[in-house]
């Protein structure tokens, strides 16, 4: 194998909506031979982010930490992320900070402000730090502008996380009792994570969206038939039935009552939870998420 072919392996790869086994195989290849030999870290965080996908944790935070050592920012938040949420089984809340304080002195400023997010979420909670909200809400508030205003920033990436930012907002204000402008916020964020999730479904925005949804109806009582297919968030807390139509065509999700409080089932196949769900759902082929615009005349039912 040589530079050539090893590329050519990573772009067949990342040019096919629906890589074959052996897609991914020469994938792995390829991009393995290219870190042993020129030991590029973006191509170790390319391989990361591959097992990222694939929920191997363990490879991921091999790889991760691989790129660290070359010193790549993004290596550092998302090391940050995987002590956070202890993807490997281990929470580890002193390494999350550690790992999100370098990351937050990148001078990459959308990687800053992902990392800053999450140091204000630990003062938040009092994630090894002592609790502290007048941080966490000094941290958020300034993000924020920073994230409204993108043109200003300087970055290699694409945009802030954005919409995680304008939930954390709008519970501030809704905390401090600016229900209108949490409203704005939320459905701003709620708005935005759609379009994510169309583009790419990624269990972290996935759980940005839970999150989200719920909110929304925290803050609103929003009527059914305002409602679009991620209010499943919310209706799929208790036993249901939403119908839609696609296409002319209606279609049911069940949401019933398991040991764990409720699973969902779809086109005969069963799903854990509304995340589950909106992860590895399909129809005709397409994800759930991918056509959540094309669903009309959505209702919820009684069980």
């Amino acid at each position: 194998m040589n530079k050539q072919e090893a590329v050519d392996m990573m772009t067949r790869y990342y040019r096919n909506p629906n890589p074959t086994p052996e897609d991914e195989f020469l994938f792995v290849e390829g991009v393995s031979y290219l870190i042993r030999v020129y030991h590029n870290p973006e191509d170790m965080h390319n391989l990361a982010f591959y097992y990222l996908e694939k929920r191997d944790f363990k490879l991921e935070q091999k790889y991760l930490e691989m790129a660290a050592e070359y010193g790549l920012d993004s290596a550092f938040e998302e090391l940050g992320y995987m002590w956070y949420y202890g993807q490997t089984g281990t929470v580890d809340m002193q390494k999350a900070f550690e790992y999100f304080s370098i990351g937050a002195q990148s001078k990459d400023d959308i990687m800053r402000i992902a990392c800053e997010l999450k140091i204000a979420d630990m003062y938040h909670f009092g994630y090894y730090v002592e609790k502290d909200e007048k941080k966490y809400r000094e941290i958020i508030e300034r993000i924020f502008r920073e994230a409204m205003h993108p043109q200003s920033l300087i970055s290699r990436y694409h945009v802030a996380p954005l919409h995680e930012i304008a939930y954390r907002i709008a519970g501030i204000r809704m905390e401090d009792g600016e229900e209108e402008e949490a409203l704005k916020l939320i459905e701003m964020a709620r708005e935005t994570t759609a379009r994510i999730l169309r583009d790419t479904i990624f269990w972290g925005n996935v759980e940005v969206m839970d999150n989200i949804v719920c909110m929304h109806h925290q803050i609103v009582d929003i009527p059914v038939w305002q409602y679009d297919i991620f209010d499943l968030f919310f209706v799929a807390k208790e036993p249901c039935v939403v119908v839609f139509y696609y296409l002319g065509a209606q279609y049911r999700i069940e949401v019933v009552s398991d040991e764990e409080g409720t699973a969902i089932r779809f086109l005969g196949k069963w799903y854990r939870d509304a995340r589950d769900f909106f992860e590895n759902a399909r129809l005709a082929g397409k994800r759930i998420a991918y056509l959540y615009r094309d669903f009309y005349c959505l209702d919820v039912l009684a069980a």
